[in-house]
């Protein structure tokens, strides 16, 4: 996998630096005018209408039903293929086919119009596997809004610190239904690989720990494979753990073990008791990150290993720019880590605190010796791959 330089592979720094908003002109796209702008403006503000309507088409699964079926139909077909009301269907078709997104057949004016996706479409629109993250991100959208007037009580500053986990109950099943054909197609045999000696270890039997584990879905797909290694999972979610315990059970996996630990407070007898621990996307939503990265360095054995997945991104904004992910993760992080965080007394870090400052924490921490690499299938999440040395 691509091996991306500690301060970044895409920018360069010194460039970066010289620039600031005092800049003017030179922070702007060369000949932009107003009316150029206004455009830029009404276009991203109409791309999110059309993601509220592509949300709508998953949720319904009018994408499954327009992928599946044969030849161009109606909207009467296309709603008794799908259960629903064919006035609604028929507008949110509409919706479609002014996007450029659904086809239509022009007929006759007493022939009413036939509705169809072509193949390629299909696939994005009605993946499998890995490759339902990218639609399945339009969902986002529909619990982000639901906060959108809690959220600007947070922004006053005589409002709220921030908002609890509990004002987003719709995300760990989402979250949940993107995890696992990801973790799926990609973790076991394309990611695990990628920590040096690893497998082998996991193979003949060690002790690993996942801190953040919610329901417990990595856990289960590690222990699977790896009968004769032991999995440990921690999270602060009684709702989760429990539904994690129940599963294990149930499944009969007797090597796996979950419980509602503080990450920054783990057991003192669990000193040096891991072989190695993974975070995904977890450290940033830590009320105490640092306490909690020097506590992962405490249970590690010498010779241990911690892979910590975090955002593919640069610390500062200006260092963002271009990456065409960074726009949909900052506003992500703007209505959920950092309010949910700051709810907590946390330090509100944010999806988006990026490698330069991560870094520097895990330095802070005793991680001396720090990796980085891409994610397997997994665009835009980096991996930091840190050891705590044989003393």
């Amino acid at each position: 996998e691509k091996k991306m330089s500690a301060m970044g592979d895409n920018v360069d720094q010194n460039v970066a630096a010289s620039k600031s908003p005092k800049d003017g002109p030179a922070n702007c796209e060369a000949g932009e005018t107003k009316e150029m702008f206004g455009q830029k403006i009404s276009d991203t503000i109409t791309a999110g209408f059309v993601s509220l309507s592509l949300a709508m088409g998953r949720k319904t699964s009018l994408f499954d039903v327009l992928a599946k079926q044969q030849g161009p139909k109606t909207s009467h077909e296309i709603a008794a293929a799908a259960g629903l009301k064919e006035r609604y269907v028929r507008e949110w078709l509409g919706s479609m086919v002014v996007s450029h997104i659904v086809e239509v057949t022009t007929g006759t004016a007493a022939e009413a119009p036939r509705y169809f996706l072509p193949p390629h479409r299909a696939a994005v629109l009605s993946p499998s596997g890995a490759d339902v993250v990218r639609i399945g991100m339009s969902e986002r959208i529909i619990h982000l809004a639901k906060v959108a007037d809690d959220m600007v009580k947070c922004f006053r500053e005589d409002g709220p610190a921030g908002l609890p986990y509990s004002a987003y109950p719709d995300f760990q099943g989402w979250a949940k239904s993107l995890k696992q054909p990801l973790l799926d197609s990609h973790f076991v045999d394309k990611f695990l690989p990628t920590v040096p000696g690893l497998v082998e270890k996991l193979e003949s039997g060690i002790t690993v720990c996942e801190v953040g584990c919610a329901s417990g879905y990595l856990l289960f797909l590690m222990a699977e494979r790896f009968s004769n290694s032991t999995f440990y999972g921690i999270d602060v979610s009684l709702e989760g753990v429990n539904n994690a315990k129940k599963e294990a059970a149930a499944r009969g996996f007797d090597n796996v073990i979950c419980d509602v630990v503080d990450a920054s407070e783990m057991p003192q007898d669990w000193s040096g008791k891991f072989d190695y621990v993974i975070t995904l996307l977890t450290i940033h939503d830590v009320t105490k990150p640092e306490e909690c990265l020097r506590d992962i360095r405490r249970v590690l054995k010498p010779g241990g290993q911690f892979s910590m997945w975090e955002h593919d991104a640069h610390s500062e904004p200006k260092d963002n720019i271009g990456d065409s992910r960074a726009p949909w993760a900052y506003v992500v992080s703007m209505m959920s880590c950092v309010p949910v965080s700051l709810s907590e007394n946390g330090p509100g870090l944010g999806a988006m605190w990026g490698r330069e400052k991560i870094l520097v924490m895990l330095q802070s921490v005793g991680f001396l010796n720090v990796e980085t690499s891409s994610v397997p299938g997994n665009p835009g999440v980096a991996h930091y791959l840190c050891s705590k040395p044989v003393e």
